[in-house]
């Protein structure tokens, strides 16, 4: 390497040196040096008062205090091995040359361990008025310099295309300060051609710039001005400019400067820019969102939760979680997912992971509260942004007793399953009910058995005919048995199988599975004679029903449930013709039931329920259709309603009703109802009509509670 040394023009004094070495040490805008170079000043006099322009740590990694007492060549102890013996220290120069620049190029240590090339630019000030001199230099780093050119060679590779291409706007400017180039997206944004914007000044008064607050943008803080200026990029500036039409432009400006290739000499610079015109209302409604997200987040029922999907910390609950959870705010947000989550660890973060990855998922966990109760819970979970940082938004849902209760349905199929093989195994193992059929003569031959099933001796039955078969068959049955001895006979089912009920000797019905088959048939393919067995199966039935009850009641009141009453409300607008009389949905919500439940207990709150179900239950009419939908919201169904003043007579029955004391559990128990009543016929939606007796309910709670509210609709929209 080239360890020389070259002399140069002899500087001024002392003191303009060292006033020279503060100039360079300034600072540009943003706050970092002005140039790549290392400026330092060393006091032969006094070597405790030499300085180094602050970008010592930037460039080289080392604070002053490192250096120690700096001395005349103050790098030597940090060049390279391979360098030091080809360079001449300052003091061993002859004094000839003191007084001019000596370069010399070597390699020096950053701190990291890194080898930097750089130049070094020193001059030795001789001693003024019986001083000790100076020495006074630069040390320029070419690897950065390097660095920057074959950056600069790669972009102007890709320049044209992306300046082409780039949705935002793009506009070059030259060294001094002139539009020389335009992408399509900024001559649309501005409303000039490329034109008209050809060698404009990046501030031109025709802008009108303005900045955040509206006051007009100083030409000099212009962010291209900047950029040439401070040779350094600009970023994120935001100003308004006036465009074609009187319209302001609300844009983001980033300002790039460019160099010739190889060297730090400005040759203009890329300044790109995105229209942000709603930058201001945007950030103006983000207080407000926050706001609405706050109160959205707090009072919303559900559970909610905010994890930090990093640590697994809870951020946030809502008031429902505290409750759920029963641990107060401040203790909740201090925990960590995997004090509630019974989960072990690796499932935990994976869970996680999926939520972060795929945007949303779904678990299905057990939680722990405070007072030691495990609990089944669905965790809806989603991915969100809250001011920049990444978080896991989990609703929880409490599926404890759902859960229990579709094990109780799996266990109670099982043995209906169960049941089912033990009642065949039993049929083929003892003397089942059989039978046969002549079909051409309707004549048949029944064993004891099968008469016994419908509660006769088999003489009560002899002889019997087909006939006397389906008397005893249900009338709604008929088409179904029909139906399969068809397909049967026309060969497209290979046996008859048909559970049917029959009419016992004492009034009531059994059901029974038939099976047979035809075991002879005509030359032409006409069936003759059809044998089978004749089973008793009213004992699974009744267990299919119970599952059946199960599924579409709830189990606290015996009322029906929410999946049953929506059922039925689909059912009572699609018969529900138009024109003709109404269907009338009554949503009804207890008034203080929670203080009810907080004050004397769970059971009472149960009890209570219970009671109202039952005064409801006294206040319709058999046909109307009553249904707990979950807590204490009842709901009821009217069909066939010609004037809605019926509903409103019951609902003032109901409110009485519901509105007397009654003892519960050893206390006196006094609560309230109300009721949101909405009607319509054919054509209007399951969720229009109850919308609307939601909103009607609303307004009644509004209304002081205890009372009614009817959704008013314009006849030809109901």
């Amino acid at each position: 390497m080239n360890t020389g040394y070259k002399t140069g023009e002899s500087p001024g004094s002392s003191s303009e040196i060292a006033e020279g070495v503060a100039l360079a040490a300034a600072l540009g805008d943003d706050g970092a040096p002005l140039v790549e170079s290392l400026l330092y000043f060393i006091d032969l006099a006094c070597p405790e008062k030499s300085s180094f322009s602050p970008n010592l740590k930037n460039m080289l990694g080392y604070d002053p205090a490192d250096l120690g007492v700096p001395g005349v060549d103050w790098w030597m102890p940090f060049a390279h091995p391979d360098d030091i013996s080809d360079l001449s220290p300052m003091v061993e120069m002859p004094a000839m040359l003191a007084g001019q620049a000596i370069t010399r190029r070597f390699r020096i240590r950053h701190k990291n361990g890194e080898w930097l090339d750089v130049v070094d630019q020193a001059m030795q000030i001789p001693a003024i008025a019986g001083g000790a001199g100076a020495i006074v230099g630069t040390l320029s780093n070419l690897t950065l310099h390097r660095k920057i050119s074959r950056a600069l060679h790669e972009s102007n590779r890709r320049y044209q295309h992306l300046l082409e291409t780039i949705p935002d706007g793009v506009m070059v400017y030259d060294a001094s300060g002139k539009i020389v180039q335009s992408n399509p997206a900024a001559q649309k944004m501005l409303g000039l051609c490329a034109s008209q914007l050809l060698g404009l000044d990046a501030a031109d008064g025709r802008w009108q710039a303005v900045d955040q607050h509206e006051n007009p943008f100083p030409p000099e803080n212009f962010p291209v001005v900047r950029a040439l200026r401070d040779q350094k990029p600009v970023y994120g500036v935001i100003l308004g400019v006036q465009c074609k039409g009187d319209v302001r432009l609300w844009v983001r400006i980033n300002a790039q400067p460019l160099f010739l290739p190889g060297t730090t000499q400005p040759d203009g610079a890329v300044v790109s820019f995105a229209n942000v015109t709603d930058l201001k209302n945007a950030e103006s409604a983000m207080a407000e969102r926050e706001n609405l997200y706050r109160q959205m987040f707090d009072r919303n029922p559900a559970v909610k939760l905010l994890i930090d999907p990093s640590t697994g910390r809870i951020v946030d609950a809502n008031k429902a979680a505290c409750n759920y959870y029963g641990y107060d705010y401040e203790t909740l947000r201090k925990m960590v997912i995997s004090q509630i989550n019974m989960s072990q660890g690796g499932t935990i973060t994976k869970s996680i992971q999926d939520a972060i990855s795929k945007g949303s998922a779904i678990f299905s966990f057990k939680h722990k509260l405070a007072s030691g109760a495990i609990r089944d819970v669905r965790v809806n979970s989603g991915r969100i942004m809250l001011n920049g940082h990444e978080y896991i938004n989990s609703i929880v849902f409490d599926v404890t007793e759902r859960n229990e209760y579709e094990r109780r349905l799996i266990e109670a199929n099982r043995q209906l399953q169960l049941e089912r093989q033990r009642l065949d195994e039993i049929i083929r193992a003892t003397n089942a009910g059989t039978w046969e059929w002549n079909i051409q003569t309707g004549d048949m031959r029944l064993n004891e058995r099968w008469a016994e099933i419908a509660g006769y001796t088999l003489d009560e039955l002899t002889p019997c005919s087909v006939d006397r078969w389906t008397s005893l068959c249900h009338p709604d049955d008929l088409d179904t048995i029909n139906a399969l001895l068809t397909r049967h006979f026309d060969h497209e089912i290979d046996h008859f199988d048909c559970e049917y009920r029959l009419k016992h000797k004492n009034g009531g019905w059994v059901w029974v599975l038939d099976r047979g088959k035809v075991f002879e048939w005509s030359d032409d393919g006409a069936p003759l004679r059809l044998s089978g067995t004749h089973s008793d199966i009213t004992p699974s039935k009744e267990i299919e029903e119970r599952i059946r009850h199960m599924a579409l009641s709830d189990p606290l009141t015996g009322l029906a449930n929410r999946h049953q009453f929506e059922d039925r409300l689909q059912g009572a607008i699609e018969n529900c013709k138009a024109g003709g009389r109404q269907v009338v949905l009554m949503l009804l919500d207890l008034d203080h039931f929670k203080h009810v439940n907080d004050t004397y207990g769970h059971p009472v709150g149960d009890a209570l329920l219970v009671d109202v179900a039952q005064r409801i239950q006294k206040q319709f009419r058999e046909s109307d259709f009553i249904a707990r939908l979950g807590g204490d919201e009842f709901a009821v169904l009217l069909t066939n309603v010609e004037n809605i003043a019926v509903a409103e007579k019951a609902a003032l029955r109901v409110i009485t009703e519901i509105g007397q004391s009654r003892q519960l559990e050893g206390h006196e128990i006094h609560v309230g109802v109300s009721i949101g009543i909405s009607a319509g016929c054919q054509g209007i939606l399951p969720k229009s009509l109850y919308r609307r007796a939601d909103r009607a309910l609303y307004q009644a709670k509004e209304a002081g509670r205890s009372t009614y509210r009817v959704h008013q609709t314009p006849p030809a929209t109901l």
